[in-house]
């Protein structure tokens, strides 16, 4: 009997999170619309237009604007050499970028020798992230 006592209360528990949680989902979706909107609203009456950060004062209000412009590489177009830039004119930067293979950290975290095992931790922060849920209605 407390085994159902206890599923029950587990049931109620989550199907009422799962159904505040929809709504406030909901809300912050329409919230962030309007954050937008309102941003674009004092953007345009400041006639702030161009890219950059500047600040302004209304009143008792400091308001500080950033506008940036994100540059994105054609990564393809660029690599097939089909378009070449003199290198006195080129803005493109090659880099190295390295990032942690999460399963086989784990697995060598596990498995490799001690000397190995202290010099992955050395290397390797793992802490946790942040935690989220994502509900979908089933049909």
């Amino acid at each position: 009997m407390q085994d159902r006592d206890h599923t029950n209360e587990q049931e109620r528990c989550i199907s009422e999170s799962i159904a505040e949680l929809q709504k406030v989902n909901k809300q912050l979706a329409k919230l962030l619309v309007r954050k937008e909107e309102l941003t674009d609203q004092i953007i345009g009456a400041l006639e702030h237009d161009h890219e950059g950060q500047k600040s302004y004062e209304y009143g008792v209000w400091k308001i500080e604007v950033k506008t940036p412009f994100v540059y994105s590489l054609n990564k393809k177009l660029y690599e097939s050499g089909d378009i070449k830039l003199p290198d006195d004119f080129n803005p493109i930067k090659e880099s190295v970028s390295y990032s942690v293979d999460k399963r086989l950290c784990d697995k060598y975290m596990m498995d490799a020798p001690k000397k190995v095992r202290d010099a992955l931790a050395e290397l390797i922060d793992k802490k946790p992230g942040k935690a989220g849920i994502t509900i979908k209605e089933r049909v």
